[in-house]
């Protein structure tokens, strides 16, 4: 990679983390835990106690707020 392609690559993932700090508490997390940790859906919602659809749904919604905030350095 040439120093220019590190640098877009620091910089993007600069602003997904930054993204993501802008998500609800609870999308976050549990975008962290399945994408990041790798947890399944059915690990995530076993271990908050919660219906596996909780957290499918709160991945889908995070993910859309993800793409509407990235968007805007894309």
């Amino acid at each position: 990679q040439t120093p220019e392609m590190v640098l877009e690559e620091k910089q993007f993932q600069e602003q997904v983390y930054a993204a993501v700090m802008k998500l609800p508490e609870k999308q976050a997390k549990r975008i962290y835990a399945h994408f990041i940790l790798g947890m399944t859906k059915k690990d995530i919602a076993r271990a908050e106690g919660v219906d596996e659809k909780v957290v499918r749904v709160a991945i889908e919604r995070g993910l859309k707020n993800l793409e509407k905030y990235l968007k805007k350095f894309l």
